[in-house]
């Protein structure tokens, strides 16, 4: 099995990060990549608290033909987007929406959650909501993969552009380019 980093690598070559970083085209290549829509969706985060969403500040619902974001809206700029990244890294890595908790072991949520976010996001059916907001995590695994890679995406989006001059690659040899 190959590591995250080699994971990494591969993807950001298939849905290259943005220079200058631009989020709006971040989602939009990882939606073309997938060939589905992906929208977002800022929501308070005590909605999501205790839903399944670990910290409840973000989650990903996979719809039949699209994919929705949920992400707190009462957070700092660069930590939203580091949240929706986290969650473009589950669909990227192929985490998909399916439970490590079997059905049956799943807790229930409450009624009141269910209802914020249904008339949050009017267009998604209670079933999906219910089923994604059931669920535990991915599994540790899966999150830890899901944080290195919105780790490593948001740390190449911060890095300068790429100089390919002679004078460059000439005085400054320290691997960057």
């Amino acid at each position: 099995m190959i590591g995250i980093e080699e994971r990494f690598r591969t993807l950001s070559t298939a849905v290259p990060i943005p220079q200058p970083w631009d989020l709006a085209d971040y989602v939009a290549q990882v939606a073309a990549h997938r060939r589905r829509p992906i929208s977002l969706h800022p929501i308070d985060t005590a909605v999501l608290t205790g839903t399944g969403c670990g910290t409840g500040s973000g989650l990903w619902i996979a719809k039949r033909d699209a994919d929705v974001i949920v992400y707190g809206a009462d957070t700092t700029q660069w930590h939203a987007e580091h949240i929706v990244v986290h969650e473009l890294g589950h669909m990227l890595l192929g985490h998909g929406t399916e439970s490590a908790t079997p059905p049956e072991a799943e807790p229930t949520m409450t009624e009141h959650t269910l209802a914020a976010v249904a008339e949050l996001l009017p267009s998604i059916s209670l079933e999906s909501i219910a089923h994604v907001l059931g669920r535990t995590d991915y599994g540790t695994a899966r999150e830890r993969d899901a944080e290195t890679f919105a780790d490593l995406v948001m740390l190449q989006a911060m890095r300068p552009p790429r100089r390919n001059s002679l004078l460059h690659r000439t005085f400054f040899r320290d691997g960057r380019q």
